[in-house]
């Protein structure tokens, strides 16, 4: 039997998700998603929100496992830009400056030497990249596979998923009475959200998605079961 396409009047535009997802979980799901497909390029914008949330929030995640995070994300990066000879040294520079003040916040919070030496050691092995091109070619060629492939990613996924997972229980969904108060202490908010209604068609391909999976019982059948225990 041939599985029919729940999405086959086109897939749900962002208005849409955003109507039946929380905006934390979106956010969640998409960097779980830039983690998991390895966009480099965008791991600079996940390094400073885990570092807004946890200097904020510490105790989301140990401080080994908030340095490995931070470190992981900003050394992929780093690595990513120091493999092409177009990128200027300067703005790899900056980078290395932003590891450097890592080092030195966790100089200040943790006795953690490991960690430490772990960032200074990453720090003075793009330096000697930089300096010599013969050094760096070798390292893309035999280091970097080993040290800093697969399981390197891994490591970096599952950190971000205990970060992830961790928030989510820190900012739990309310209820519907719980949100129906908390529009209630702010009135401009309520035409605001009555006017998020997604587009009928969007609305349309919605119901019919959550229709065929069956979570909504009829009334018939609701009305036959409370028969049954009177």
């Amino acid at each position: 039997m041939q599985c029919q396409n729940p999405f086959e009047n086109g897939p749900l535009l962002l208005p849409s998700l955003r109507f039946i997802i929380p905006p934390l979980r979106l956010v969640s799901a998409a960097m779980w998603q830039v983690v998991q497909q390895g966009h480099v390029q965008d791991y600079g914008m996940l390094e400073e929100f885990v570092t807004t949330v946890t200097e904020i929030v510490p105790e989301i995640l140990s401080f080994s496992q908030r340095a490995q995070l931070i470190l992981g994300l900003r050394a992929s990066m780093v690595l990513e830009l120091c493999r092409s000879a177009q990128t200027a040294d300067q703005e790899i520079q900056q980078h290395l400056d932003r590891i450097r003040s890592l080092i030195s916040f966790g100089e200040a919070e943790s006795s953690d030497a490991e960690v430490r030496m772990s960032e200074s050691k990453f720090v003075e092995l793009v330096e000697s990249l930089l300096k010599d091109p013969s050094e760096r070619d070798h390292f893309y060629q035999d280091v970097f596979p080993m040290e800093f492939g697969p399981q390197y990613d891994t490591a970096i996924q599952m950190l971000m998923l205990e970060f992830l997972t961790r928030l989510e229980k820190l900012l739990p969904i309310p209820d519907l009475e719980q949100t129906a108060s908390l529009l209630n202490a702010v009135p401009s908010a309520l035409e605001q959200c009555v006017q998020s209604v997604p587009d009928p068609r969007q609305l349309r391909t919605l119901l019919q998605y959550h229709r065929k999976l069956g979570h909504l019982e009829s009334v018939g059948g609701e009305y036959n079961r409370v028969k049954e225990y009177q």
